[in-house]
C-alpha cells in the first residue's frame, strides 16, 4: 500500500484515528516529519495485515495554532475517533489535554515534553521524554562531563522552556555549577547584551534553550562573537530541516535526544531507516522516528480489542510489553510517559552523533 493511500484509510467499520499536527506555521518543520514517520507506520501495518480491520486515519494541521489544534481534535473526538495523536508542542499538547479528557479519548504526543502534561489526565500519553529527564541530562553533561562552572542561558519564552528551564536550573546547581546570567531571544538588544555577558563573566558554557528559529538566532549570535565554550541546546536541534539551516553554526553543539542511533549501519533502527528512505528518498530526523513510534504504539494497543472505546485504549497503551520501535522499546510508566531516557549527541561533520564519553574540556 503507498503512503498516499494510507492517509485515508477508509473502511466500512470506522476505526478512527486522528492525527494532528503542524504542517504549516512556526513548528511545521517538526510536524512534517512527525507526519511523515505516521503516515509510514500506519502504512507498513495495513501492507502487513498488523492494522485492525476498518482503519481509518484521518489527518488535521494545527497550523502552528493552540486554538486551531483544539478545534481540530475536538472534531476528531466528536466524529468517533479513539486517539488523537497530537500535541506536537507542549503549547499544543496543554490546551488539546482537557479536551481528551472530557471525551475520555487518548491524546498521544509525538514530541511534548513539558513535565506537568502527565498530571492533567490518564488519557495523555507521550513517545518523548519528559523535560525532567532532558533537563537533568543537560545539566549533568554541563557541569560534570565538560566541567562548567559558569553557565550563561539563552532562552525564548514559551510553554516548552518554562517546563525545561526549572529543571535545568535546579539540576545544575546541584551539581555545584552557576547560572551567570539569563538572556530572553525576544527582547531587544539582546545580542549586544550577549556581547557584554561574555566578556564580563566569560562563561565556561552556555545553555541554549529553545525551539529551531531560537536556537539558530542563538548560534548565529555566539558563532558571530568567537564565543569558543561549550554550547549544549535542547532536543529541538534534531529536525533535520533545523540541521539543515544550521550547518557549520552546529559544529560542535551538544543537545539530549532520546532514541537509537538512526546513522548506525545495521543498528536496531536500520529496518526503519530503510524502510524511510525508500518511501520519501532521505534520511529520517529523530522526529520522523517518534512520529513512528506513536502509530506503531497506537496500531499495537488496537489490535485485538474487544471493545473499542478511549477507555480500554487507554488501558491498552498502559499495558504494552514487547513493541519495539524506531527510538527503542515503547512501553509507558503510570503516569503515560515513555520508559526512555535521553542521551548527550554531537554534531560531528553535519551529522548527529551520540557521545559515548566524556569528551575533553
Amino acid at each position: 500500500m503507498t503512503l498516499a493511500l494510507a492517509m485515508t484509510l477508509a473502511c466500512s467499520a470506522g476505526l478512527r484515528v486522528g492525527v494532528v499536527v503542524p504542517e504549516t506555521g512556526g513548528a511545521a518543520a517538526y510536524g512534517a516529519s512527525i507526519r511523515s514517520g505516521i503516515a509510514l507506520a500506519f502504512a507498513e501495518a495495513t501492507a502487513s495485515g498488523r492494522a485492525p480491520r476498518g482503519l481509518e486515519v484521518v489527518y488535521r494541521d494545527s497550523g502552528s495554532d493552540p486554538a486551531r489544534a483544539v478545534a481540530a481534535a475536538e472534531g476528531l473526538y466528536e466524529s468517533g475517533a479513539l486517539a488523537v495523536i497530537g500535541g506536537v508542542t507542549s503549547g499544543e499538547a496543554k490546551v488539546m489535554l482537557p479536551v481528551a479528557e472530557r471525551f475520555r479519548r487518548v491524546l498521544l504526543s509525538p514530541s511534548a515534553s513539558a513535565p506537568e502534561l502527565t498530571r492533567i489526565s490518564p488519557f495523555f500519553f507521550r513517545v518523548f521524554p519528559s523535560d525532567e529527564l532532558e533537563g537533568v541530562e543537560a545539566a549533568e553533561f554541563l557541569a560534570l562531563a565538560r566541567r562548567c562552572r559558569t553557565v550563561a542561558l539563552l532562552q525564548e519564552d514559551n510553554p516548552y522552556t518554562r517546563g525545561l528551564l526549572p529543571v535545568f536550573a535546579r539540576e545544575l546547581t546541584t551539581q555545584g555549577a552557576r547560572l551567570v546570567d539569563s538572556l530572553r531571544l525576544d527582547e531587544a538588544g539582546w545580542q549586544a547584551a550577549l556581547r557584554r555577558l561574555t566578556d564580563a563573566h566569560g562563561p565556561d558554557g552556555v545553555y541554549l534553550c529553545g525551539y529551531g528559529d531560537a536556537i539558530l538566532a542563538g548560534l548565529r549570535a555566539l558563532r558571530g562573537m568567537g564565543y569558543r565554550g561549550t554550547i549544549c541546546t535542547t532536543s529541538a536541534i534534531g529536525a533535520s530541516s533545523i540541521l539543515r539551516r544550521a550547518g557549520v553554526l552546529a559544529e560542535g553543539v551538544f543537545f539530549p535526544l532520546a532514541g537509537l542511533d538512526l546513522s548506525a549501519p545495521g543498528g536496531p533502527a536500520s529496518a526503519f531507516v530503510e524502510h524511510y528512505r525508500a518511501a520519501y528518498g532521505r534520511r529520517p530526523d529523530i522526529y520522523a522516528a517518534h512520529g513512528y513510534d506513536a502509530a506503531l504504539a497506537v496500531v499495537a494497543a488496537l489490535r485485538g480489542l474487544a471493545t473499542p472505546s478511549g477507555a480500554a485504549l487507554q488501558a491498552r497503551l498502559r499495558s504494552l510489553t514487547q513493541v519495539e520501535g524506531a527510538t527503542g522499546p515503547i512501553a509507558f510508566d503510570d503516569e503515560g510517559n515513555i520508559r526512555q531516557r535521553p542521551r548527550i549527541h554531537c554534531i560531528v561533520g553535519g551529522k548527529v552523533e551520540e557521545v559515548t564519553a566524556p569528551p575533553g574540556g
